[in-house]
């Protein structure tokens, strides 16, 4: 039976969002070619970068901060990567040089929404060259992200040294009727809008999140036949898992740690991790599972 909270968890799990409470989410503002410091976990200030990248057509707003091996954040469904990995990215700095990104047409980047995760792998895949960063990165993908980075990874392979899914949507086909499947991710999308349309600091990001969750299926259905067709490359792979789903229907559940068990499967060095105290918020929740098990991969 269709239910509102067990939905609202799939769907965040779908997209990376806290759609049941106001986490605060930094309002867009144009990117700018800035440097500035924030201080570190160890105390130390470190530059962050901020700047605008031609990716042919339009421009992605990219920020980089730290130094030492690129490790790359590919965010949920709304598609900021800027300000929505709470304190990852300075944990990170400590030890790598950090990249997070605005994706096409959300945020403070230019363009449209890309409907297709290999027109997403893509332009990231311009974006890191046109930043002239050292390759090949670490991926860490959350939710959604982690759809992105399944792709990016099977299409440029070698441009990865190791992965690390957060809590990542499932591919393939979600358990159910298709058509209550169909019904649910149109009633979310929805939602979505309506709720945007009501204004707000968070409107613009719900429209966005609309937009995703309007390709979600067919997003699901890529990162399947990719990862199938091209394989992943044969890297460190870590997956985090949240420990807390308490309204999540167990058919759901078990296509989810299925999936999770199978992408870490890829590779003879792949592992999951389950974030006991977290739920898919787990860079809010737990930063530190996410820190460690980017140390995991960058060590092989």
């Amino acid at each position: 039976m269709w239910s509102r909270e067990a939905n609202i968890q799939s769907w965040q799990t779908w997209l990376g969002e806290d759609l049941g409470t106001d986490r605060a989410r930094p309002a867009p503002r144009r990117c700018q070619h800035t440097l500035t410091s924030v201080p570190t976990s160890t105390y130390v200030d470190i530059m962050v970068i901020e700047k605008m990248v031609d990716v042919g057509g339009h421009e992605i707003c990219a920020q980089i901060l730290g130094s030492g091996p690129t490790v790359v954040l590919d965010g949920g469904g709304a598609g900021q990567g800027l300000g929505t990995w709470g304190p990852v990215p300075e944990r990170l700095a400590d030890f790598a040089t950090v990249v997070t990104y605005d994706r096409a047409g959300v945020g403070r980047s230019g363009g449209t929404q890309a409907r297709s995760l290999a027109e997403q792998a893509d332009a990231l895949r311009r974006m890191l060259r046109g930043l002239e960063l050292r390759l090949p990165a670490v991926f860490v993908g959350w939710s959604y992200g982690g759809l992105v980075t399944q792709v990016y990874a099977a299409r440029h392979p070698d441009d990865v040294a190791g992965l690390v899914f957060v809590d990542p949507t499932a591919a393939g086909t979600p358990p159910g009727s298709a058509l209550v499947r169909s019904l649910s991710f149109d009633v979310a999308a929805w939602l979505l809008r309506a709720r945007a349309a009501l204004g707000g600091r968070k409107s613009r990001a719900l429209r966005e999140l609309a937009v995703t969750l309007g390709g979600m299926q067919d997003a699901m259905a890529e990162a399947k036949s990719t990862r199938e067709e091209y394989g992943l490359p044969p890297v460190p792979i870590r997956v985090i898992a949240a420990g807390k789903r308490p309204r999540m229907p167990r058919a759901q559940l078990d296509h989810l740690t299925a999936d999770h068990e199978a992408l870490a499967g890829r590779s003879p060095q792949g592992r999951v991790l389950v974030a006991e105290h977290a739920s898919h918020q787990v860079p809010y929740e737990q930063p530190e599972t996410i820190v460690e098990a980017v140390r995991e991969v960058l060590a092989g």
